[in-house]
């Protein structure tokens, strides 16, 4: 009865108190059997109850040291001098160790456990007397980790010459490090949700098809903001397209209110190269040439176009865009899918030259360790003290 008693409390205040969970360490000793658990794994109040549930029986005392706060840095940090805070705690050798316990007083604590206080001058206010199906929880409200651990080491060892049949249990009330920078990302991730972003932009015809977020036009000086244009229609035109068999090229017009783009196209020996680009009937070039696979789409997170005078530029964010060509039957299919993308960005970026240059310096340095290494020559003839010496000539 006692056991279904303590089991009954422990699932009965652990379900009332995990919404305001506070996670703290746990040691549990004085049993021959150990529970070895993994160093990063938490456990929630049901969990931990079933866990102290499986080491009591009905004969079991537990006794609880509940400090006011602890946290794992705190076994791990608190020294004196030399020594842990905690050296008798060190010194029992089978006992579990729990780094995560969701409120762990909360399934222990009840009307059938006895509270002891421990006083100023060291002592505690009542005796404790173990005895069969008993719970006592010692509140460490007073002193430090040093000598709260040399109180938990002479009480546990009085308590079990008494009672042999003994669980004990360390932890805290709450955790004495508050983890800020969780509630940091926590914040950071909540003001990214409030943020709305930008809805991709997918325009398609016949031999052609571009996905982009926003576009951007004005002046290329950094100082004045760019004004943002929305495309509803591509067309494609048909007096500046040809599907020839020896130089296929295709002329696009892309419309918003208030701008136009025109985007030129040419394929030549199974690649495709953007030729020309217009906005607003004004020329704008890119700096670095675009050529590729035919079967591939070109994708750039951030594609700019400037004027011959560079005062001027537009810009496509996040976008990707393929022609299509005619194919051998001639047939020109309005796509709706993207093929394998070729970006903007180079395969050789500075970091991978570094890289490599720091390698080929590595390489040399070893290389003429290696080859001074096997220059080293040892000695072929050793002298003998009751023979001849040996004499070694200058030539030799």
């Amino acid at each position: 009865m006692a056991k279904l008693g303590v089991l009954f409390l422990l699932l009965a205040i652990g379900f009332f108190g995990g919404a305001f969970a506070e996670n703290v360490p746990v040691f549990v000793w004085g049993k021959p059997s150990v529970t070895y658990v993994p160093a990063l794994t938490r456990y929630t109040s049901s969990e931990f109850a079933a866990l102290v549930d499986a080491q009591i029986d009905e004969n079991t005392f537990t006794i609880v040291f509940a400090e006011e706060s602890l946290s794992t840095e705190d076994l791990s940090q608190c020294r004196l001098k030399t020594q842990t805070c905690f050296k008798n705690l060190q010194k029992i050798e089978r006992k579990s160790y729990l780094p995560s316990v969701e409120e762990p007083l909360s399934v222990l604590d009840g009307s059938n456990a006895q509270s002891v206080q421990l006083l100023a001058d060291g002592s505690l206010s009542e005796r404790i007397v173990p005895q069969a199906g008993g719970i006592v929880v010692v509140n460490l409200s007073i002193g430090d980790y040093a000598s709260h651990d040399a109180l938990i080491d002479a009480l546990f060892n009085r308590l079990r010459n008494e009672h042999p049949n003994i669980l004990a249990i360390y932890t805290g009330k709450t955790p004495s490090f508050s983890y800020s920078t969780l509630v940091r990302k926590t914040r950071q991730a909540d003001a990214r949700q409030d943020e709305v972003e930008p809805e991709l932009q997918i325009l398609n015809t016949t031999g052609f098809l571009i996905a982009y977020e926003t576009f951007e036009y004005g002046a290329a000086d950094g100082a004045t903001p760019l004004t943002t244009a929305k495309f509803d229609n591509v067309v494609r035109v048909a007096d500046n397209s040809s599907d020839s068999a020896e130089q296929p090229t295709l002329h696009f017009k892309l419309t918003g209110a208030g701008a136009t783009v025109d985007l030129f196209f040419l394929l030549t020996q199974g690649s495709w190269e953007i030729t020309g680009v217009r906005f607003n009937e004004k020329e704008y070039y890119l700096r670095n040439r675009v050529h590729i696979n035919q079967h591939f789409s070109y994708h750039c997170i951030h594609w700019e176009y400037y004027t011959t005078d560079l005062n001027e530029k537009i810009v496509f964010n996040e976008v990707q865009l393929q022609p299509f060509f005619a194919n051998e039957e001639g047939v020109v299919a309005t796509p709706d899918r993207f093929g394998d993308s070729w970006d903007c960005v180079g395969f050789t970026s500075g970091g991978i030259l570094s890289g490599l240059f720091l390698i080929l310096i590595f390489i040399i340095i070893g290389s003429y360790g290696i080859s001074w290494m096997m220059d080293i020559r040892t000695m072929d003839r050793f002298d003998d003290p009751k023979g001849k010496t040996i004499i070694v000539n200058a030539a030799e």
